[in-house]
């Protein structure tokens, strides 16, 4: 394990349209009180779906998170590379990890259609989400992170300090088994 940097921006007080300003191209990943929407960047600039109270959005290099909270949202970007911050962001100390590991969330379902960049995963207990890549048929996809390890400077134990999204990917318990 090599040491990483991950640089952290804060800023109160944006709204969903504001904060997406800031967003790195992507995805976005829309919590509202009706559904659960995952769209490109672009999309979420264009139309803002009713109700978003939590976004995460995030490229291979960049997370910004927004949530609202009460009258006003709390917007958090980080990203390796100090330099896609934007300057009227606050900076706190960044996180010196000791290292960094890949992880992921298995997703709901297997891959039915793929069309146009996109593919459609379905369970019967869980209905149908869309995400972006196209997979074959019967896949299993995983929502990839990057998972910065620090150690604790009191007693030296080491933990997974903060998470970032990165993609869509093929689940490794697939890949596993067609090795």
């Amino acid at each position: 394990m090599t040491g990483t940097t991950l640089h952290v921006a804060t800023r109160e007080g944006l709204t969903f349209t504001e904060a997406m300003e800031s967003a790195p191209d992507g995805f976005a990943l829309l919590t509202t009180p009706w559904r659960y929407e995952i769209v490109t960047t672009a999309d979420a600039r264009r139309s803002t779906p009713d109700g978003v109270f939590e976004a995460r959005v995030f490229n291979e290099h960049t997370e910004l998170r927004w949530l609202n909270d009460a009258d006003s949202g709390r917007t958090v970007l980080l990203s390796e590379d100090p330099a896609v911050l934007p300057e009227s962001f606050a900076r706190p100390e960044p996180l010196e990890a000791i290292g960094t590991t890949k992880g992921g969330y298995l997703l709901w379902g297997k891959a039915v259609q793929a069309s146009g960049g996109w593919t459609t995963l379905s369970t019967e207990r869980m209905g149908s989400l869309r995400i972006p890549g196209e997979f074959g048929a019967g896949s299993h996809v995983a929502l990839t992170t990057c998972e910065y390890i620090a150690r604790d400077t009191e007693h030296g134990n080491a933990y997974i300090a903060e998470e970032r999204l990165l993609s869509f990917e093929l689940s490794e318990l697939l890949r596993r088994e067609k090795a």
